[in-house]
């Protein structure tokens, strides 16, 4: 009876910190059938009806994700332990009745990884969730915990119970003891904010002033670990932070790596959040990997600039079952592509060959892959619907529209202003509390750099359709655009920057006509045929990289080059046509066509050193 009255006096004090508040208990320790069970415990309600929503879409992501469809068993259970009405409105809202009686709710969670059986669309795994109870599981909040609707601004906090063998890394302090880990926010959204990743304990932890940085890593075969990651990035951080102005504007940042040794829904990335980003990326040694985990992690780290401390009001206050699109998504990624590559440039981690390659490469992407006749303004507005498959142009134009931004800062300016210091500036005048007005940016631009001719660049080239001015812009920093500069390349017979990924039937797809080479050509290639098999060999997601590579490597000119390919019917199914011709090398475009100029002038040549320093 001791034992009862301790525990009932324990769970009072508990409830009453949080009693304007919600509380969550998450049970991660008795996992069925890959699913989660979770309880949530609710303040008094006033209403008599109360929904509760999970969340449609997510900040940082541009796809409807209906997280609703991977919960099951959904119930209100009162304070004498009956169930009370819950009517299901759709597919992420659930409605209460006789709230006024509610103790709590309790429903179980699938993961997002690793349920086919439930159909919508993919999930890009960064977003997502993975429940595997002897090893992973990805804990990003809003695909296990709800909001009540009205509410999402009051205190929350999360009790989970875990596996001893599991350790939970995330950003967020954990209060709790022994394998309950208890963690705080100031309300939903700051919480949905900071995921966690448990797994086995493998973390490294790097100190940069007063920033404390964490390095998790999860690598289902060992092949690295995290002290070699936090190794490789570390010139990074202190390019970063010096790129930032010296100081970075947070206290603690964690970056979660998951690797995968089985690609699953089509694509690898990762997600930033505002003090930790989550990565999912292809599993390999270090030496392999080392510049794509550079080149990740200087993007998504940067995003604690934009759009986490410079956003708008979509962003700001967002909504998680009816969002609103900013049209600044040229802000957001692209100019964030860009500093991670400049940031580079500028801390000599790479040199300008390897930049103005990543310059050339992204301005033929943009042109094989999307539209030239949309404003980004407008893609932006409308990524979720009309322009959904323009959305991964923000790393290509909206990078090269950072690229130029920076250089006309410079000019305007005469050296006074440049994209560093116009996020700098920007910062200080909203920051992560304070939005701005999605129609307003472009005037508070030219406001703060007091430079009206700006307002030409960003009507003609990010709210306008007018073409990139590349060699005007190289020009000034005494580079040119050599299109005659050819060189003899073994291909496949398309350019590899003109395909993507087809999440449904996990093959690459030849985005337009304009990737298809001679030899593509002549095999009889078309745009949107899917690539089945290469000589016999499979190129599905997971094979596609090892079977072309061994292809590329063996095939001789004269040699017979066969193709497999789906290619989709007018009444929608796909047909295998086989495609062959006798092999032979090309001549293209060298991967270096930017080039310095024979003599560049005393101008140019000042004007590069100001802007690579």
């Amino acid at each position: 009876m001791r034992l009862i009255i301790k525990i009932s006096l324990l769970c009072l004090v508990y409830t009453a910190s949080w009693g304007q508040g919600i509380r969550y208990q998450v049970d991660l320790k008795h996992i069925q059938n890959d699913r989660v069970s979770v309880q949530v415990f609710l303040p008094a309600q006033k209403s008599n009806s109360i929904i509760f929503s999970f969340p449609k879409q997510v900040p940082g992501t541009y796809s409807n994700y209906d997280f609703g469809r991977y919960i099951q068993d959904f119930k209100a259970i009162s304070k004498d332990g009956k169930s009370l009405p819950v009517k299901q409105k759709n597919i992420n809202q659930y409605q209460i009745e006789q709230a006024s009686l509610i103790s709590h709710l309790e429903y179980q969670v699938n993961d997002t990884w690793d349920s086919p059986e439930i159909k919508g669309e993919y999930i890009f795994e960064p977003a997502g969730t993975n429940i595997q109870a002897d090893s992973l599981i990805a804990f990003n909040v809003h695909g296990f915990l709800g909001y009540l609707e009205d509410q999402s601004a009051l205190p929350v906090q999360v009790s989970i119970d875990r596996p001893n063998h599991l350790y939970g890394s995330t950003s967020l302090m954990n209060t709790g003891k022994g394998t309950r880990d208890v963690f705080t926010s100031a309300n939903y959204q700051s919480l949905v904010d900071s995921p966690i990743l448990y797994s086995e304990a493998d973390t490294t932890s790097m100190q940069f002033g007063d920033t404390q940085i964490l390095v998790s890593v999860y690598s289902p075969n060992q092949t690295i670990n995290s002290k070699q990651i936090a190794d490789n990035i570390k010139p990074l951080l202190i390019a970063q932070r010096n790129y930032l102005g010296g100081k970075f504007p947070v206290k603690r940042y964690a970056f979660l790596v998951v690797l995968s040794d089985n690609l699953k829904g089509g694509s690898y990335g990762a997600l930033e959040h505002s003090q930790s980003s989550f990565y999912y990326l292809p599993e390999g040694t270090i030496d392999r990997l080392g510049q794509t985990i550079r080149d990740v992690c200087a993007h998504e780290f940067f995003h604690i600039i934009t759009p986490l401390s410079v956003h708008s009001e979509e962003i700001g206050n967002f909504d998680f079952i009816n969002p609103k699109m900013s049209e600044h998504l040229w802000l957001y990624e692209g100019l964030t592509e860009y500093a991670a590559q400049h940031m580079q440039l500028q801390g000599k981690l790479i040199d300008s060959d390897a930049f103005f390659r990543t310059i050339q490469e992204k301005k033929e992407t943009m042109d094989m892959q999307f539209k030239q006749d949309v404003s980004f303004t407008n893609m932006s507005k409308q990524v979720l619907g009309k322009y959904k498959d323009q959305y991964a142009n923000v790393y290509q134009k909206g990078a090269l529209i950072g690229f130029g931004l920076d250089l006309t800062l410079r000019q305007l300016s005469q050296g006074k202003w440049n994209n560093q210091l116009l996020l700098q500036a920007l910062s200080k005048e909203y920051g992560p509390t304070k939005s701005f007005k999605d129609d307003q940016l472009f005037d508070k631009i030219v406001q703060i750099t007091k430079l009206p001719a700006l307002k030409d660049f960003f009507d003609s080239y990010v709210a306008g359709t007018k073409a990139l001015p590349m060699e005007t812009w190289l020009q000034s920093l005494g580079y040119t655009w050599d299109a005659n500069q050819l060189e003899d390349t073994k291909t496949l017979g398309f350019d590899p920057q003109g395909l993507s990924i087809n999440s449904e039937t996990k093959r690459a797809i030849i985005q337009t006509n304009s990737a298809i080479n001679s030899l593509g050509k002549m095999m009889g290639m078309q745009a949107k045929d899917e690539l089945s098999a290469i000589n016999g060999l499979p190129t599905d997601i997971e094979n596609f990289v090892k079977n072309t590579q061994k292809i590329l490597q063996i095939i001789q000119a004269g040699d017979t080059l066969a193709w497999d390919v789906a290619r989709k019917g007018e009444d929608g199914t796909y047909q295998t046509v086989h495609l062959k011709a006798p092999y032979f090398v090309i001549q293209q475009a060298s991967r270096q066509a930017i080039r310095s100029v024979k003599n560049p002038s005393k101008a140019q040549l000042e004007f590069r050193n100001n802007w690579m320093q």
